[in-house]
């Protein structure tokens, strides 16, 4: 079992006060978090299986027997929509010999396995099971699909491995006055073009970007930072435990329209690793996520903004493919100091990097967290 003494140990890091302390007066996690395997190990087991992440957008579960197929962390999952109309989530595997039950999204009235052909009520209870009725003792009814938590955030679906979760609703509690205004505008603009990005990073150094704006005057200066603006008295953060918020106005549009009439960037952040955000003209979801040590993949949902001006929102969504690639370099980049071992932290400006700082302390929470018999597991 990995456990964080044996990591600590093998790396000979400070305990855990000191790391807390560290986190607290501006310095970062330990480098050796950002590359050991057994760290992003526990990392599934005390942080993916346990928070919320992104799933989908409710189109995709317009009707009872809609369903949709994501991945928390490294958990495969089944999102569908019941016959009386609610959201339910299960592990996406059958519990004959855990074949996935779907692949993509769907509709079926029926979740049948295409392995052996299993079947399953949208309440994840088992119907039928080819030649189950040759075996001695074999009871549908005593067999279910594993659940986990599913919730809606306004338009879109979010999923937590974990069955017994806090409510989505209680952790998003502090911002949701500022997503409320800013799903006003997102929820009426029509989706575009799905970006994907493959990074040569740990997760957190991605998502740790993305909290912060310190860089955008210089790494985007072509990009997000022509169009946004990204001073220390212009943008504006708010951090939380488990959510983080982001606003600016615009500066410049290339078709000439005054900035000022303009509602700018608003962009809100989930605990580990999903966010969505909308302008004048585009909007996007997305989420960030490990698929190993040193690498993380990305996606964002583009959308665009049917009563604005068209060509500025295709100039927008070319402006924020640019934006996110510089991301992928800088990240890809910084990857090569965390895995050479000779810096054994990194040092933060709190006042601008704040949201990022409240990601470390989370982090580093989730990964100290006790289990009830006072374990570190």
């Amino acid at each position: 079992m990995v456990t964080l003494d044996a990591i600590r140990a093998r790396h000979g890091l400070p305990d855990d006060t000191t790391i807390a302390e560290d986190l607290e007066r501006g310095l970062s996690l330990p480098t050796p978090l950002y590359v050991d395997p057994d760290v992003l190990e526990l990392e599934h087991e005390k942080i993916f299986d346990r928070c919320w992440q992104y799933a989908c957008h409710e189109d995709a579960l317009s009707k009872p027997g809609d369903h949709a197929v994501t991945q928390a962390g490294r958990t495969p999952i089944i999102v569908v929509r019941d016959n009386d109309g609610g959201l339910r989530a299960f592990v996406n595997a059958c519990r004959h010999r855990l074949h996935p039950l779907a692949t993509e999204n769907g509709h079926r009235r029926l979740l049948q396995c295409p392995y052996h052909g299993w079947s399953y009520e949208l309440d994840g209870q088992l119907k039928s099971a080819p030649r189950s009725q040759r075996e001695a003792g074999f009871d549908c009814s005593a067999i279910t699909l594993a659940p986990v938590s599913v919730e809606a955030w306004d338009q879109w679906i979010f999923v937590n491995p974990d069955p017994h979760a806090q409510p989505l609703a209680e952790l998003t509690a502090p911002i949701r006055h500022l997503t409320d205004e800013l799903n006003a505008d997102l929820v009426k603009y029509r989706f575009s073009v799905r970006y994907e990005y493959e990074m040569s990073c740990n997760w957190k150094v991605w998502a740790e970007n993305a909290l912060e704006c310190y860089h955008c005057p210089t790494l985007h200066r072509a990009s997000f930072g022509r169009a946004y603006r990204a001073g220390p008295d212009q943008y504006h953060l708010e951090s939380f435990r488990d959510t983080v918020w982001h606003s600016a106005p615009t500066k410049w549009v290339p078709t000439g329209v005054d900035p000022e009439t303009l509602k700018g960037f608003r962009f809100a952040f989930l605990y580990p690793g999903s966010f969505y955000a909308v302008d004048d003209y585009v909007g996007f979801v997305g989420s960030v996520y490990p698929t190993g040590p040193e690498t993380c993949s990305a996606f964002v949902d583009m959308y665009t903004n049917p009563e604005g001006d068209q060509q500025v929102a295709e100039q927008w969504l070319t402006m924020w493919d640019q934006t996110l690639m510089e991301d992928k370099m800088a990240t890809d980049r910084q990857q090569i100091g965390y895995r050479s071992g000779r810096i054994p932290y990194a040092r933060l400006l709190p006042d601008s990097e704040h949201p990022l700082q409240a990601f470390l302390r989370r982090t580093w929470t989730g990964l100290t967290e006790s289990s009830a018999d006072g374990a570190v597991r």
